[in-house]
């Protein structure tokens, strides 16, 4: 494996952003058959999955992202960083690391405004090619991440007191 860690828009690392914004950025019941047919497509049948550091199946991570799909009208991924080794040997296996977040548009309302979810993600994944497959070839065959979800803040108005004055 080279050890050479490339940055920016390679293959690997394109690939995968296509993929997992594919994937996060589904909604509502049209997105999850989306997502579905993602997750046959990326991610290979015996995928070593940890998430948080708990070892997690394929099923339950299609579970997990197909649930908060259905219940947001809206998802928008923002990409922070991605890298990526080998990618100068594409029949080798590549690791691809970064970092997303998933902002989620809830079809309720919280004083006047839409509510939001937001999840931080930081991943590590390896990539390998597969022989005999249809598509690109190219299915993740472990994937490591973290998560962090969080609702955003609700800003308030804040009253404004009235000033009585003293009259004599």
């Amino acid at each position: 494996m080279s050890s050479a860690v490339s940055t920016g828009n390679t293959s690997v690392a394109s690939w995968i952003q296509s993929n997992l914004t594919t994937l996060f950025q589904s909604a509502g019941a049209a997105g999850n058959v989306q997502a579905e047919s993602t997750f046959d497509r990326i991610f290979a049948p015996n995928c070593e999955i940890r998430r948080n550091h708990e070892p997690l199946d394929l099923s339950t991570l299609k579970e997990d992202v197909t649930f908060q799909a259905a219940g947001s009208q809206v998802a928008d991924v923002e990409w922070e960083q991605v890298v990526s080794t080998n990618d100068d040997k594409p029949d080798d296996a590549s690791i691809v690391a970064g970092a997303f977040t998933v902002t989620r548009v809830m079809p309720f309302r919280i004083r006047a405004s839409l509510a939001q979810r937001v999840v931080y993600v930081q991943f590590s994944a390896k990539v390998e090619a597969q022989r005999g497959d249809v598509g690109d070839g190219k299915r993740i065959i472990s994937f490591y991440y973290t998560v962090v979800d969080r609702t955003p803040p609700i800003h308030f108005a804040t009253p404004h007191v009235a000033k009585v004055e003293k009259q004599d």
